[in-house]
């Protein structure tokens, strides 16, 4: 029997048992869409948690004071402050796999532009944090060396911030109060988004780490 043959008579016998047949297509069409939106999914999901420790910072250690008891009373992680920022120069001078590090200091304060206010973290920083997070500036500029040095009254804002204190507005060169001290703002951060466990990243301002140490 040759292949026109062959052909011919399967023709006819999807013919003749046309529900068989349409129930069989059926099959293999639901059972391959449901192998593609499988792997579809696995693809979106291991995108969504690589998206998510790139916004961490790749390939970055967090070194945290840790926990003081006086009086009977412990308190948190953080709560003693036993490392100085000549710890970290120590630390890159004596560990070579060490490329960057940025020293800081965290706090949260009421942040007051015009008659608004909103509550978020201020951290005190250097000029490497944003190569080190893998954080730049959608508008202005980022904390400088020179701004550290000199303990400069400037501050870089999380989109967060900037949405609630200034909406729509451009807020670079806008004067914003800290702890009732008037910082300039010179940057805003690029969005950034939630860190996985409920946090916003967005909602936080930056000032040179001496300026933070002063205050």
């Amino acid at each position: 029997m040759n292949a026109a043959s062959l052909l011919a008579a399967g023709i006819q016998s999807l013919t003749r048992n046309r529900m068989r047949s349409a129930l069989t297509v059926l099959g293999i069409v639901i059972g391959v869409a449901a192998v593609i939106a499988t792997l579809a999914i696995g693809q979106g999901a291991r995108e969504a948690v690589q998206a998510q420790i790139r916004a961490l910072g790749a390939n970055t250690l967090s070194v945290i004071p840790g926990t003081v008891t006086a009086g009977g009373a412990r308190g948190g992680m953080g709560s003693i402050t036993s490392l100085t920022p000549e710890d970290a120069t120590a630390i890159k001078r004596e560990c070579p796999a060490v490329d960057a590090f940025a020293p800081g200091v965290r706090t949260l304060a009421q942040v007051v532009y015009g008659n608004t206010n909103w509550s978020t973290q201020i951290q005190g920083t250097t000029a490497d944090f944003a190569t080190i997070r893998q954080w730049p500036v959608s508008s202005g500029a980022f904390i400088t060396d020179s701004d550290v040095r000199g303990a400069a009254k400037v501050c870089v804002l999380g989109a967060s911030v900037v949405k609630q204190l200034f909406g729509d507005s451009d807020p670079i060169g806008a004067t914003v109060r800290i702890k009732d001290v008037p910082f300039r703002v010179v940057g805003v951060l690029s969005f950034k988004g939630g860190t996985g466990f409920g946090g916003d990243q967005d909602d936080t301002v930056l000032i040179p780490l001496t300026s933070a140490q002063r205050s």
